[in-house]
């Protein structure tokens, strides 16, 4: 165990017994993840290198992976179909450890994604989600938030988000907001940050732009205790107010980035639950997720694997 990361030793890390767990909203999609090595001309084919089940929202990725870690984690999503799909989605979540599987609804259509990944890492997704899945989506009780370490939630899953982090916010649970690329203009933004305790957002996706520093500003600015920018191979930079720095990535070789953003996000709250200092955590974070995209589908990492790995990332200091 690098002595960096001694506290989260087999004796001291967090058991079922010592947490009440994290509550994960939002919506489960089957993912059906196809590699191939790149992406052909119009009318031109191209061979599949593989193609592995995953799942197509970042919650149920998140629950999922918190689970394989032995952090209690609860899942509450819109349901499945009793068709194909849903009971690959079921098999996913039962085998991941999680400890309450999803509503099954018969005669209902299981949302379905096609994720094509290349091997410059870069991902195309083909969706289909029904209106009356979307509207299917409700809203964390009381009895389920109470006494949560935190909630988890992605702010395109609907508007049911925003009513979620006003009840965890007003229960005392901090809550953590995946923004994605929508840090400028998403719905409702000042109404879901000044709820949110912990916000992720990301530089790698198509339209996004902006100096992470800057952009982590803003959204302290308005509300947000700690952000969390992520830069796929460029790494990623944290802010607090009056305290940033940059990480970089580890080294591998990029086979599916699909899913590095929920991966960074379960490794902070990982960090986050063991009181790791946030540099800490987010070095755990990054170097899960970097490890993640050198496999196909949902990271499978054992805890000292990831912990040798993020000992030896650079964390560099940044101006406020």
């Amino acid at each position: 165990m690098p002595e960096d990361f001694a506290t989260l030793g087999d004796a001291h890390r967090i058991s079922p017994a010592q947490a009440s767990g994290v509550v994960c909203f939002g919506f489960l999609t089957y993912c059906l993840l196809l590699v191939i090595d790149s992406f052909p001309s119009q009318n031109g084919g191209e061979p599949i290198l593989e193609a592995v089940d995953s799942l197509g929202d970042d919650a149920a990725i998140v629950a999922c992976t918190l689970s394989r870690w032995k952090i209690p984690a609860q899942l509450i999503s819109s349901p499945v179909g009793d068709d194909y799909y849903g009971e690959r989605v079921v098999e996913q979540l039962r085998t991941s450890g999680l400890a309450v599987g999803p509503q099954v609804q018969p005669g209902q259509k299981t949302p379905f994604e096609v994720g094509i990944v290349d091997s410059s890492g870069s991902r195309t997704y083909f969706q289909r989600r029904e209106h009356q899945v979307v509207s299917s989506l409700a809203m964390p009780s009381v009895a389920q938030l109470s006494g949560a370490r935190m909630l988890y939630v992605d702010w395109y899953d609907g508007p049911e988000i925003l009513s979620a982090v006003g009840r965890a916010s007003s229960l005392a649970v901090p809550v953590f907001l995946n923004l994605e690329s929508s840090f400028h203009d998403s719905p409702q933004l000042l109404d879901l940050l000044r709820h949110t305790d912990i916000c992720q957002v990301s530089l790698d996706e198509p339209g996004a732009s902006g100096e992470a520093v800057d952009i982590a500003r803003g959204l302290i600015d308005r509300g947000a205790s700690t952000v969390l920018v992520t830069m796929g191979a460029n790494g990623c930079t944290v802010a607090r107010s009056g305290q940033a720095f940059s990480i970089q990535p580890p080294e591998v070789e990029v086979i599916d980035g699909y899913g590095a953003g929920a991966a960074f996000s379960a490794g902070v709250i990982y960090g986050i639950l063991n009181e790791l200092p946030l540099d800490k955590a987010a070095q755990f974070a990054t170097a899960h997720a970097g490890l993640k995209c050198g496999v196909t589908g949902i990271a499978d990492f054992p805890i000292e694997s990831i912990l040798r790995v993020a000992a030896d990332l650079e964390i560099t200091a940044s101006s406020m």
